[in-house]
């Protein structure tokens, strides 16, 4: 799903309900981009991570923000969520990131894992992602012990605006 220019916000708190997927080579994402590219391509516009995850590993997420002048130079800043019972593929789980002038706060749930300033380049509009991808280089490809096919399931996807 992809909200390009259906939906584009500058700051807010985006929020979804999903039960993610599993097994070598899967990788969830719930994530933004630039709608207008102003600083350039990737990464220098920004990306927005609010929930990835590696399919061999359904106890943990990571959120993540990419910026920098080139993908040899890409800076990132973000943090993980490790789940103390249970995976993110057993049942519905809550992800959001708070997005405002000052920087991101990422949330499983209630509980904010991680903190980051930054302003440049995020100042501009986002549109919202959401994807499953299968193999790449973070993940590696999928092996013989995953099982197809997978599903994301997502119950849903809030956008609260933030006026600053």
């Amino acid at each position: 799903m992809i909200t390009l220019r259906k939906g584009d916000w500058k700051y807010g708190r985006f929020e979804a309900r999903m039960k993610l997927p599993y097994g070598q080579g899967i990788w969830p994402a719930f994530w933004m981009l630039p709608t207008d590219w102003v600083y350039g391509g990737w990464p220098a516009s920004g990306e927005i991570d609010i929930m990835e995850m590696l399919g061999d590993n359904t106890q943990k997420t990571y959120g993540t923000i990419h910026w920098g002048d080139s993908p040899q130079t890409r800076q990132q800043a973000g943090g993980n969520y490790v789940l103390q019972s249970g995976t993110f593929a057993g049942s519905f789980h809550t992800f959001a990131v708070e997005w405002d002038s000052f920087g991101f706060k990422w949330y499983v749930y209630s509980v904010r894992y991680f903190t980051a300033t930054r302003s440049w380049p995020f100042d501009q509009r986002f549109h919202i992602l959401l994807n499953l991808a299968v193999g790449g280089n973070w993940p590696g490809n999928p092996d013989l012990s995953t099982i197809f096919p997978q599903m994301m399931y997502v119950e849903y996807v809030r956008v609260y605006r933030k006026s600053n």
